[in-house]
């Protein structure tokens, strides 16, 4: 089996002179490095330092602003004499993979992940493998692998179990709850999660309890109870620092007020995610939530700019079903003929990549009236819910402004 096989797949897929190529041909040569150093076993045998040099090299053509950049050289500068892994070079993979994962480069990503599970001992140093474990199982989701991604989890839940870190493990099912979900087991997903958040809660970990309450806002909008996922997923906010987590977080709040037909405060919240995340795919997420709500407004211009910037960037199978899926409603709303076999087209997609919620959800747009006339938009709550609803949306609108400003 060729090693890096996502590295040497992504440049065949690109041309050596664009700027694209630079980064991902950078780090197949880091990573190579990191392999070779990685199976030797006495100081003789360490990288060869004009091998090192040329890397360097290519790491240094990548533009200044680019965080592969730093991240690549900090794995470079650790692998120069060094003849086996060690803890810093393993923070410093993990940090290269999230990177990856923040511009969407999943299988990459996953490359990286998997790649620092299996070169360092989980007898030695198994948080390091833990931790990789359960980013690979996160973006292997993402680029629609779930048998590495099942694997991934359940290594890292056996391994935290062995070394006796709870809140480890309670991490790793996080993530498995989370790939119920998106299979649509939601019964199963949220049984998980409770269980989940009755345990940190014992182990006083605010950190599973933030990524607990973000899983349970996902079932429940699922669900189509968005006041509940309001709730859930705000609190979540509440005990989440990291910026990257909070505005995935900001995305599903928006979601859900979307769900209530509190179309503006929807807005607001994609708007500010569209225009601040340093995540790639939580700003394709949002820019699709924008394209639905073009359709539910009416707004045939914004429909059609929103899929025009949407249809040829490279979006993992999650958010690929959802664009067929919106572009189907779009082009049946404004172009006003049958468009079942876009439907079907996006349904399919859908069951090819057991995406089973997204697909049931495409089958009851397809039974449903279709509509002409714009729904009705306020950004009152419902009565029922009290004033918390109120103040959340104040709160993003605050936000708004000062994202815009």
């Amino acid at each position: 089996m060729i090693r890096h096989h996502a590295f040497f797949e992504a440049l065949g897929a690109l041309d050596e002179k664009t700027p694209e190529w630079i980064p991902v041909f950078a780090g197949l040569s880091v990573m190579r490095a990191v392999e070779y150093m990685a199976e030797e076993s006495d100081d003789a045998n360490a990288p060869n330092q004009s091998e090192l040099r040329a890397t360097r090299a290519a790491i240094e053509a990548i533009g200044t602003g680019d965080p592969l950049r730093y991240a690549l050289l900090n794995v470079v500068d650790r692998v120069s004499g060094a003849n086996k892994p060690f803890p810093a070079l393993g923070a410093d993979l993990l940090s290269y993979g999230r990177a990856l994962d923040l511009e969407a480069s999943w299988a990459l990503a996953s490359d990286v992940f998997d790649t620092t599970s299996r070169i360092f001992s989980d007898g030695l140093y198994p948080r390091i493998v833990i931790e990789a474990s359960i980013a690979l199982g996160a973006s292997a989701r993402s680029a629609g692998d779930w048998d590495s991604s099942g694997r991934a989890y359940t290594q890292a839940e056996h391994l935290a179990a062995r070394i006796g870190d709870a809140e480890l493990g309670l991490t790793a099912q996080v993530g498995m709850a989370g790939s119920e979900m998106i299979k649509g087991n939601l019964p199963s997903a949220d049984f998980d999660l409770e269980a989940i958040l009755r345990e940190a809660g014992r182990l006083g970990s605010q950190r599973v309890e933030a990524l607990a309450l973000h899983a349970k806002a996902s079932v429940a909008h699922l669900r189509s109870n968005y006041q509940q996922a309001i709730h859930f997923a705000y609190r979540s906010l509440e005990l989440t620092t990291g910026g990257s987590a909070r505005e995935r977080i900001l995305a599903d709040i928006a979601a859900a007020y979307a769900g209530l037909g509190m179309r503006a405060t929807a807005r607001d919240g994609y708007s500010i995610v569209a225009m601040t995340s340093p995540n790639q795919w939580v700003r394709w997420q949002a820019t699709l939530n924008l394209m639905e709500l073009a359709i539910e407004d009416g707004d045939q211009a914004g429909f059609r700019d929103y899929m025009k910037q949407m249809e040829s960037v490279g979006l993992g199978p999650r958010l690929r079903a959802y664009f067929l899926f919106f572009q189907a409603l779009g082009c049946r709303r404004f172009d006003a003929r049958d468009n079942d076999a876009e439907f079907e087209m996006a349904r399919d997609y859908a069951d090819s990549h057991r995406l089973h919620q997204i697909a049931f959800q495409i089958d009851q747009a397809m039974s449903a009236p279709v509509l002409r006339s714009n729904p009705s938009e306020s950004d009152t709550p419902p009565m029922e819910s009290g004033d918390e609803l109120a103040r959340i949306a104040e709160v993003i609108g605050h936000l708004r402004e000062n994202a815009s400003a």
